[in-house]
């Protein structure tokens, strides 16, 4: 059966190769570009076992230049020097042939080889459109039909009567909610948070969004996991700069653009590392973050949201954190993931959120020199697959990847002045939310006016409390 899928899929090709072998400029700037790019996909695809789906021409399409570059392994270099060897030579062969002629016989045998793949379809969905080369061409179509989205206007104006209060958000990179120490996990990732009193931990956040490109709109927007269109949404920075809270984002990743025009709806906007994003291969450690937002945070107003946005835990480990945090060993020595151990891909993941810990212990230890009533949220917008059937990093259809992990920590004013608040917080530690709640949660905290969002859905609603579902 194999192999007949495998016949299937070549002959229904051969019908499309025939037709721009007619002409020498067809071959030469259809089919070769063609080949080459399908053979990059091929790589990692077999290299991989990755599916191509419109996430991952998303992925490919609008992932930053420094998180490509870490891609590149040597193995990988050696195949594309291949594949153009492989290029010239046919080239080179297509050169010696004589002049196609107009062929009745392969004509009918083209015309049927491209239906056949209509005929296959029709037969077993995905039996082919799932397989290269289709799955490019039908990834690239459905990423193309994706909808822009637009922002609400609120009209009637958002208020709040919150008026002592700074929020610190920080948006994680990959991290999965069961590698925390402070969630179970057996090795000692999170040494700092666990020891500290005012933490709450979830882990049972779900998010079918696998990718930041994917995940971040719905996690800063009214939008929710499950909507499949992004039009007509409203912008929390909006929403809390309506309420004139100031909004200021840091971020450690450059804009994609799924998402920047959402983040520029913040009343400032700081790229810690963007020049260096383009001339080096080693992006910024995340604690970078920390020397603009201490700024900001001592002479801010009183009234304030600052989005913390990392590099995390994202692929290549190696480069997301110090030697300080290099606490399991061996940990990876390549880009090539084939050629590495599984305990040496957990290892090198595990330092990450070492790294994390430490991150988020130097970041409160600055709120803290404040005696202010804050709270810091921090959120991942996906996790990462370590080597589930055979899977590994992000964008695929994997349980560790669709549970991020979501710790707060609230300062001891604000358990003063907010103790309900607080109460709620540590009785939703165990309820299972989407990452729906960061929104919902927000405009819960400053108990907004005249937007709409779901107090169920907020994790400072006391679950005993939830029976009004929309507020106004």
């Amino acid at each position: 059966m194999y192999l007949i899928h495998i016949i299937l899929l070549q002959f229904s090709i051969s019908g499309y190769i025939y037709l721009v072998t007619f002409n020498k400029w067809l071959f030469r700037f259809v089919f070769i570009p063609i080949f080459f790019i399908l053979s990059l996909f091929s790589y990692w695809v077999y290299t991989q076992d990755i599916s191509v789906t419109n996430a991952l021409i998303q992925i490919v399409l609008e992932t930053k230049s420094t998180i490509a570059i870490d891609l590149i392994s040597i193995p990988f270099v050696i195949f594309i020097m291949i594949t153009l060897s492989l290029i010239i030579l046919i080239n080179r062969f297509y050169n010696k042939l004589f002049p196609f002629k107009f062929n009745i016989p392969f004509l009918i045998i083209t015309i049927i080889s491209i239906y056949s793949f209509t005929l296959v379809e029709s037969k077993r969905v995905n039996t082919l459109k799932s397989r290269l080369p289709y799955s490019v061409f039908f990834g690239l179509k459905d990423y193309l039909k994706k909808e822009k989205y637009t922002f609400n206007d609120i009209k009637d104006g958002a208020r709040s009567n919150i008026d002592s209060l700074k929020i610190v958000l920080v948006l994680g990179e990959t991290v999965r909610a069961d590698h925390l120490q402070l969630n179970g996990y057996n090795r000692e990732t999170t040494p700092f948070l666990s020891k500290r009193k005012n933490i709450v931990s979830f882990n049972n956040i779900y998010t079918p969004h696998t990718y930041t490109a994917s995940s971040l709109p719905t996690m800063i927007t009214s939008a929710s996991v499950y909507d499949k269109s992004l039009d007509s949404i409203t912008s929390v920075f909006d929403v809390f700069n309506k309420c004139n809270y100031q909004t200021v984002w840091f971020g450690n990743q450059e804009l994609e653009r799924s998402y920047a025009s959402i983040v520029k709806t913040n009343k400032k906007v700081v790229l810690v590392d963007s020049l260096r994003s383009y001339l080096s291969f080693k992006k910024a450690f995340d604690e970078e973050l920390l020397k603009p937002f201490r700024s900001s945070f001592s002479n801010g107003k009183n009234k304030s949201l600052f989005t913390l946005h990392m590099m995390g835990s994202h692929w290549w480990y190696e480069n997301r954190y110090k030697d300080a945090q290099r606490k399991f060993k061996p940990v990876i020595d390549s880009k090539h993931i084939p050629s590495l151990s599984k305990e040496q891909m957990i290892n090198s993941y595990d330092n990450t959120i070492v790294y994390l810990d430490y991150f988020l212990e130097k970041l409160i230890k600055t709120i803290e020199q404040q005696d202010y009533p804050t709270v810091l949220i921090y959120i991942s917008d996906h996790g990462e697959a370590l080597g589930e059937d055979g899977k590994w990093l992000h964008g695929q259809n994997k349980r560790a990847c669709m549970n991020p992990a979501m710790v707060l920590w609230f300062s001891n004013r604000f358990i003063k002045n907010y103790p309900l608040k607080v109460e709620a917080i540590r009785k939703n530690k165990y309820s299972h939310f989407t990452t729906d709640i960061l929104y919902h949660s927000l405009l819960d905290l400053l108990e907004v006016k005249k937007v709409d969002y779901q107090l169920k859905e907020s994790v400072f609603q006391n679950p005993l409390n939830k029976s009004i579902d929309t507020i106004y």
